[in-house]
């Protein structure tokens, strides 16, 4: 059940501010679950923040693998090189709104705060288009056999 209070909240600020619907980012970020606060927008972009950074570490095992991280040598062999460019790609743009909302974190201001979260939401379905393929490819990296030899040769 969303929190009326929050609603409310949001909607003057999306009056102000143009933001997406109550319906459509609580759906996307979940804010109905937040406590009551004066500063609606910073919270806004903090639950988006932590969904960058989980998704940012997930793109970059792949990008760039970590040879103690047994997942990330073997799902990261499953894409080739112009799979490898795409997620480089996405990852620029999810570090770009990483960075925007840090510069944002220390700007307090509340049209930069609502512009921020206007660009994410402009961008996010494509970007989570995007992401599900990558994920799916990663999940599907387990279905297929392979030598054990492999994945674990970088260790030893």
């Amino acid at each position: 059940m969303p929190n009326k209070e929050i609603e409310n909240q949001y909607n003057e600020l999306r009056k102000k501010f143009k933001l997406p619907e109550f319906r459509e980012i609580d759906f996307e970020m979940e804010i109905s679950d937040f406590e009551e606060t004066n500063f609606l927008l910073r919270a806004i972009i903090r639950r988006i923040t932590e969904r960058l950074d989980f998704y940012t570490t997930m793109v970059e095992e792949v990008i760039q693998p970590d040879a103690s991280n047994l997942y990330a040598m073997h799902e990261t062999r499953h894409f080739d090189d112009v799979e490898k460019k795409r997620m480089f790609d996405l990852y620029r743009k999810l570090m770009d709104f990483n960075r925007r909302s840090i510069e944002n974190s220390l700007g307090h201001d509340e049209g930069s705060e609502a512009g921020l979260i206007n660009d994410f939401f402009d961008e996010w379905k494509g970007i989570k288009k995007e992401l599900l393929g990558f994920v799916k490819k990663m999940r599907d990296s387990w279905k297929t056999e392979t030598d054990i030899k492999e994945d674990i040769g970088y260790l030893g």
